[in-house]
């Protein structure tokens, strides 16, 4: 993985320096620790791309992530991605996506953006050259498979692959006898492995078991079980990092608000309310900045599907708290994604973090979505991130635990 971990660097010294028009392959080749004279040909066999090409692929998506979630002038953006002239940006973007930036934020208006659409475009190529044998199977099948197996077990893993991007690599003559999910994150792949067979797990954990890989596997099964069953196939591991999916598959559950609070979906006509509770009470400051252009699609511009559903919890006609989640969709599959609520510390009780949990777990059934909750274990009642209670008690049931392996 040597030369993985330098392209790492390149690649990510080249998105950090997308706004400098001056950058050249000797200062990404200086910066990645690689001596220029094969740095472009080694380059190309990790990634497909030759070093300036990438330079290039890599300042036209910076400009179409700004074009899709900002309201900036199309100049602020040609100098955000390195481009000094209006008229050589829309030349080199037309280039790339077959229409003009004006053309493609008409087109793209009212489409979610995600991390997927901008990121984490080089993972399958640079897997499958490092690791021989592999192949990249097709993201639609892969994501119909594991609908199709085992919604309830696979379909957060399914979401994700659609949101986050990368790749599923497999070994063998089909990826359906076991695939791994590949994403990076600050220069570390993380690999979900989907397959029931141990023994082909305990296959990839052997291939994947160096620094740069953090591997998920997705079971029922307790720790001593699958300690002792990897074990079995050769595969030592030292610990278990175990989440636990829960969805709610029951009814709407009957309610009443506690006297002088309601819970009202958060429009864009009051995102300004809801920025300035955000502000006040230190929270959400990385995506709040974010929803107004969300709101926008979702309420002016008609984009239904959006995936913002966030909550104003309000006491009398002043904004206490918020809950913020998301109605995340992947071929016809929609969960209602993390009910976590912020509530001023004065209007905090368990009454009131019961309410909005089934309040919110009701409009997501109203829109046919499967409610669902994940809980870091061991559960502990003060860890929760909305109050004091188990979802357990509400009806929620486990459907499968992530176990980070270590």
């Amino acid at each position: 993985m040597e030369n993985s971990e330098l392209i790492t660097k390149a690649l990510k010294y080249i998105r950090s320096e997308n706004k400098n028009s001056g950058i050249t392959i000797e200062d990404v080749a200086d910066h990645a620790g690689f001596s220029t004279d094969y740095f472009n040909r080694v380059f190309l066999a990790h990634t497909g791309f030759n070093v300036m090409e990438y330079v290039r692929f890599s300042r036209m998506k910076k400009a179409a992530h700004l074009l899709r979630t900002t309201d900036k002038d199309i100049l602020d953006i040609a100098l955000d991605s390195g481009y000094e002239a209006h008229e050589s940006f829309s030349r080199a973007f037309k280039k790339q996506y077959g229409v003009s930036p004006v053309e493609y934020r008409k087109q793209t208006e009212k489409t979610e953006a995600f991390y997927g659409d901008f990121f984490n475009d080089t993972v399958g190529a640079r897997l499958t050259h490092e690791f021989e044998g592999f192949k990249i199977a097709d993201t639609d099948e892969v994501i119909d498979f594991m609908l199709e197996t085992g919604a309830l077990k696979y379909g957060y893993v399914a979401i994700c692959c659609r949101v986050n991007g990368g790749a599923a690599i497999y070994n063998g003559e089909d990826f359906r006898d076991g695939f791994i999910w590949f994403t990076e994150w600050d220069g570390r792949f993380m690999g979900d492995i989907v397959c029931d067979n141990y023994e082909k797990i305990a296959d990839y954990l052997k291939i994947f078991s160096d620094d740069h890989f953090d591997m998920v596997i997705y079971t029922t099964d307790d720790d001593h079980r699958i300690k002792d069953t990897l074990a079995g196939y050769g595969v030592n591991i030292s610990g278990i990092d175990r989440y636990e999916e829960r969805y709610y598959t029951g009814e709407p559950y009957q309610i009443t608000p506690p006297d002088g609070y309601t819970v009202r979906m958060i429009q864009y006509d009051n995102y300004d309310t809801v920025r300035s509770f955000c502000d006040k009470k230190g929270c959400y400051t990385h995506y709040i900045p974010h929803m107004k252009q969300e709101l926008y699609q979702r309420d002016i511009l008609g984009n239904e599907e959006h995936s913002v559903f966030g909550f104003a919890i309000f006491y009398r006609d002043e904004i206490v708290g918020i809950s913020l989640g998301g109605l995340q969709r992947v071929h016809g599959f929609v969960i209602n994604n993390c009910i976590a609520t912020t509530l001023l510390d004065e209007h905090k009780s368990e009454e009131l973090y019961e309410y909005v949990f089934k309040f919110i777990t009701n409009e997501a059934l109203e829109k046919g979505a499967l409610p669902f909750d994940d809980i870091q274990t061991p559960f502990t009642k003060e860890n929760s991130k909305s109050g004091k209670f188990d979802s357990s008690e509400f009806g929620y049931k486990t459907s499968v635990f992530s176990c980070h392996i270590k």
